[in-house]
């Protein structure tokens, strides 16, 4: 593998996770909207306009390659995206009930292991048992470790502010965000799973002229085609039955369409560098870069929990915990890079 490549990508990789895990912070800003109002704002800008707007402007030709490319690869990539669409949900709702730091270590967590080893298992089962393979696994396992004390400390964080409130409601809300972290978290890896399956796009977008960095365009368009779909359905949804079409014209509220732009901005500027990032990574790209994606998601999660004021007045035990789960975070990162150099 060419070492400038290899650099490249690895750069990337750490560039496209601390976007797309800090990505939420200006939902921090817009108390005055629901979460249906920011989140389907952010999905507009996110998985709609700016994709596409950037797709036209960097793939040439791009309805023709759709024309041409077969019609079974349009359909699994986009079913792959709405999968996704539902994870996108439930991340989410976790942003806004579990906070920042907690809700990316669980959600990007399960996300993480399950992204990583099944593209090797299916696509190359025969590179676990080789040297990178193994590497990659112990990266993997390392992260899974610093996962698990992040998860920890967000229950440790939780428990202390419990004691603090002592109020029921926030339990309930603490409980309910769990259990929906965990299924976005297992659904999450659908997306990754759709840029597998959209490199026949990538190819024709190459062969007619597209560079190699940015052909994964073509397929984020129809991927995340997907999961708007699905995240429309909701928030047009919950817009109905909360009644909550008013806080768009709500006093004040000018600048919530500023914030949700950068937020769309934020996101797909992290998604698309990781597409940049596999494409510089070799064979086992999707399988190294996006745990270094994840992990560093997490990481940089964590931070702006604690510069938001997330792990204010739980004590000094969650905050210690967490920033072990970080170094183990950094120590898997540094292991799958090596992966890479093999």
């Amino acid at each position: 593998m060419d070492t400038l490549s290899l650099t490249f990508g690895l750069l990337l990789s750490l560039l496209s996770g601390s976007l797309l895990g800090t990505f939420a912070w200006p939902m921090k800003k817009m108390a005055t909207w629901q979460w249906e109002n920011i989140w389907i704002m952010y999905s507009i800008w996110g998985l709609i306009l700016i994709p596409w707007i950037w797709a036209f402007l960097t793939v040439p030709n791009l309805l023709s390659i759709y024309e041409a490319a077969p019609l079974a690869v349009i359909v699994t990539v986009f079913l792959f995206g709405a999968g996704w669409g539902l994870s996108s949900i439930g991340f989410g709702i976790s942003l806004n009930t579990l906070g920042i730091a907690l809700g990316t270590a669980i959600v990007l967590g399960l996300i993480n292991a399950i992204g990583t080893i099944l593209p090797i298992l299916i696509l190359n089962p025969d590179a676990i048992v080789t040297r990178t393979g193994i590497f990659i696994s112990i990266g993997v396992g390392i992260m899974l470790i610093g996962i698990v004390l992040s998860a920890l400390a967000g229950l440790q964080k939780e428990k202390a502010l419990q004691i603090v409130t002592k109020s029921d409601e926030n339990k309930r809300k603490f409980t309910k965000g769990l259990i929906i972290s965990i299924l976005a978290g297992l659904l999450g890896a659908m997306f990754n799973f759709g840029l597998i399956a959209g490199k026949p796009l990538e190819v024709l977008a190459i062969e007619n002229g597209a560079s190699s960095l940015n052909a994964a365009n073509a397929t984020w368009c129809i991927s995340l085609f997907g999961g708007f779909i699905i995240t429309l359905i909701y928030c047009v949804y919950l817009i109905r039955k909360n009644n909550s079409w008013n806080y768009f014209k709500k006093s004040g509220t000018n600048k919530y369409w500023v914030l949700t732009f950068i937020m769309g901005v934020m996101w797909f500027g992290g998604i698309a560098l990781y597409g940049t990032a596999v494409m510089n990574l070799g064979n086992l790209g999707a399988s190294i870069g996006w745990p270094i994606i994840q992990s560093m998601a997490i990481l940089s999660g964590n931070i702006a929990g604690i510069f938001s004021g997330e792990w204010k007045d739980s004590g000094k035990k969650p905050l210690r915990t967490m920033l072990l789960g970080l170094l183990f975070l950094v120590v898997g990162i540094s292991v799958i890079s090596y992966a890479g150099t093999i």
